[in-house]
């Protein structure tokens, strides 16, 4: 079996003192033993207005966050999930929600960028059009290792669309790693249930960890959660920074998906038919 921690934290407009908080959280989560550490989503910086993303961003190569990630990693010897980082894009006025997966070593092992950006109409203060600062993703659906386990990596807002996550358990990922800055207006009814979801479609773990708190105004659900594969919550963080934890055991997975043969069952629909 293997711990593996989800670090739930309230990221600011402030990037020194966010990457405080991660070095305190990191070094807690690597303390309790785990040996896989998630950020959430928007790690490094989390503002009120999504316009100032691009004038405060930096490019990857310039980010302090990934290199504090790194070294931790490389000194406590865990597996380092950045959750999501903003960073300047390469090309064009838009930036990148992109996750990394960084190994004992220091090196980073994997790359993901957000495909689906948070572009919806809830009403008033809950209309948002993330597209308009973050570029999607181009590269598809992504897994990598860690510690010997495959992970399925996705950012937030993908957590509604199954069959990425389909995708990730079909090519054999066995957890899926689901970073998070939820809304508040959704979360009370959407954000358990869609992870436990995501965890029973597919006989995998879930590992979720999310923003949490007020900051300058903008609210982020909380309530990180660990899942396992048949929806069980294994570990679970209530509104406040922190650390949670649990064992996930590879073994579990295949039982699962044993018992339960959802993804092997699979049958190509086709055109959907109109019968009067």
């Amino acid at each position: 079996m293997i711990r593996f921690a989800a670090i739930q934290m309230c990221s600011t407009a402030d990037v020194a003192a966010n990457n405080t908080s991660i070095e305190v959280l990191v070094r807690e989560a690597a303390g309790q033993g785990a040996r896989v550490i998630s950020l959430p989503e928007a790690a490094n910086i989390l503002l009120r207005d999504q316009m100032e993303y691009p004038a405060r961003c930096l490019p990857e190569a310039e980010d302090s966050t990934l290199a504090l990630c790194q070294a931790l990693a490389q000194e406590l010897g865990v597996w380092l999930h950045t959750g999501s980082l903003l960073l300047r894009a390469e090309e064009g006025s838009r930036i990148w929600n992109r996750g990394h997966m960084i190994s004992p070593a220091g090196a980073i092992t994997a790359r993901y960028d957000k495909l689906h950006t948070f572009d919806v109409a809830l009403g008033g203060a809950g209309d948002f059009i993330e597209s308009r600062a973050v570029a999607p993703g181009q590269r598809g659906a992504i897994t990598c290792e860690a510690d010997g386990l495959k992970l399925g990596l996705s950012i937030c807002y993908d957590l509604r669309f199954s069959y990425l996550f389909r995708a990730l358990a079909s090519a054999g990922a066995s957890v899926l790693m689901i970073p998070a800055s939820f809304s508040p207006i959704t979360g009370p009814l959407h954000w358990e249930p869609l992870l436990k979801a995501r965890a029973i479609e597919t006989g995998s773990y879930v590992v979720a960890a999310a923003q949490s708190g007020t900051r300058d105004g903008l609210r982020t659900h909380g309530q990180s959660r660990i899942i396992s594969p048949m929806g069980e919550v294994l570990a679970a963080a209530g509104d406040e920074p922190g650390v949670i934890c649990a064992e996930i055991d590879l073994a579990e997975v295949t039982e699962t998906r044993r018992r339960l043969p959802v993804l092997a069952q699979t049958r190509e629909i086709g055109e959907v038919s109109h019968e009067a």
